[in-house]
C-alpha cells in the first residue's frame, strides 16, 4: 500500500485521509451550514480546507511534516522504508510551499517548527501555542508506587520516532541499568508496535502492552519516565502528562523540544546512552533529587494546561473572521 500509494502524485499522508466520498460530505455540509471559518488540523487535511475558497482558513501544524519524513529517512538503515520516506519528504515540502499561502493564519508548537513555516509562507499569520493537557484528568496519583523501580515510556509505536527512541534504549541503555538496578522494570505503552518492539517483552522486566484503555494506571505505577527521542518535531505532550502527574522526566534535548524546560529544576537532559542511563540511575537512586524534579515539572505542567492555552486559540481564530469580514483576506 505505501508503494502504491508513492507512486501517485500526491504526499501518501494527504491522499491517505481523503476519498472522493469524505470530500463530497464535506462540500455538503459547507453548502448547508453557515460557518465563518475553516480549521485544518494539519496540512493534510487542506483538501477539505480548499472546498471553502470564500471562507478564512487556518491550520494547526504539529510538526513540519516535511522534516519529519526527512529526519525518519536519515535515520532508517538502507532499505525500502528509507526510500519511500524520502520520496514522501521531497512531495511534501513541495505540497507545503504550495497550499501554506491558502491560509490565513498557522498555528505551530514550537518556535523552531514556527520559523520553518515562515520560509514557506512568510505572509501568512504565524502564532505558536503549545500542545496542552487537561490537568483535571492528569493529576498526581495517591496510590502506591510500584514496589519495583519502573521505568516508562509512552507513545504511539506506528510513529517511527517512537520506534527509533526505543531501539535506542534497549540497544545501549537497558543491559547496564538492568546490571545495576536488577529488579528493573521497563514498560512500553503505546498501540500498534511492530514485532520488532513486541519482542522486546521477552527480556527480564519488560512488558510491551500494545493499546492501552486509559494511560494513567501505568504514570501511576512508573518510577522515572524516560523520552530518548532523537527525532521529532512539535512539543511533546506525553511529557506534559507524565509531569501532570508527579512523574520526574529524563529526556533527550530533541525529546522535551518546544517545551520551556529548566534541566535541573523540572527535567534532567541527557543526549547519550551514557549521561542517559546516568541520569536514570540518579533519579532511581536519589529520592530527594526525584521528588525535587517532580515537584518542578509539576509547576512547569500548569502553564500548559489547556485552559490557558485554548484562549490564544479562539483569540486569533476570532481575529482571522474579523479581518476576512473586513478586509475579504
Amino acid at each position: 500500500d505505501l508503494v502504491w500509494r508513492t507512486l501517485f502524485p500526491l504526499p501518501r499522508v494527504v491522499d491517505h485521509f481523503h476519498t472522493s466520498h469524505s470530500l463530497e460530505q464535506a462540500r455538503q455540509h459547507l453548502c448547508n451550514d453557515g460557518y465563518d471559518v475553516v480549521v485544518a488540523d494539519e496540512m493534510c487535511m487542506t483538501p477539505y480546507a480548499e472546498l471553502a475558497p470564500d471562507l478564512p482558513r487556518v491550520v494547526s501544524r504539529q510538526k513540519v511534516d516535511h522534516v519529519h519524513y526527512r529526519e525518519s529517512a536519515t535515520a532508517r538503515p538502507w532499505g525500502l522504508e528509507k526510500v519511500l520516506d524520502l520520496v514522501e519528504a521531497t512531495k511534501l515540502q513541495r505540497y507545503e510551499q504550495a497550499k501554506m499561502p491558502l491560509y490565513q493564519a498557522c498555528l505551530a508548537c514550537s518556535e523552531k517548527d514556527a520559523q520553518l513555516i515562515r520560509r514557506d509562507a512568510p505572509e501568512v499569520l504565524m502564532v505558536v501555542i503549545p500542545n496542552g493537557v487537561d490537568l483535571s484528568t492528569f493529576v498526581p496519583s495517591r496510590h502506591l508506587k510500584s514496589r519495583c523501580p519502573t521505568l516508562l515510556y509512552v507513545g504511539a509505536m506506528d510513529y517511527y520516532p517512537n520506534i527509533d527512541a526505543v531501539r535506542f534504549f534497549f540497544r545501549t541503555m537497558y543491559e547496564p541499568l538492568r546490571q545495576a538496578v536488577v529488579n528493573l522494570r521497563v514498560q512500553v505503552v503505546g498501540h500498534t508496535p511492530p514485532p520488532e518492539i513486541r519482542q522486546l517483552a521477552e527480556l527480564p522486566g519488560v512488558e510491551v502492552t500494545g493499546s492501552v484503555p486509559d494511560v494513567r494506571p501505568y504514570y501511576e505505577q512508573a518510577t522515572v519516565f524516560i523520552v530518548p527521542l532523537r527525532l521529532g518535531g512539535g512539543t511533546r505532550l506525553k511529557i506534559v502528562e507524565a509531569m501532570a502527574m508527579g512523574l520526574p522526566v529524563v529526556s533527550t534535548t530533541i525529546g522535551a523540544e518546544g517545551l520551556d524546560v529548566r534541566p535541573g529544576e523540572n527535567i534532567l537532559i541527557a543526549d547519550d546512552a551514557a549521561s542517559f542511563t546516568n541520569s536514570v540511575l540518579r533519579l532511581l537512586r536519589d529520592p530527594d533529587l526525584r521528588d525535587r524534579i517532580a515537584e518542578g515539572g509539576q509547576v512547569l505542567a500548569h502553564r500548559y494546561d489547556w485552559t490557558i492555552l485554548t484562549r490564544p486559540y479562539v483569540d486569533l481564530v476570532k481575529d482571522v473572521v474579523k479581518q476576512w469580514k473586513q478586509t475579504g483576506r
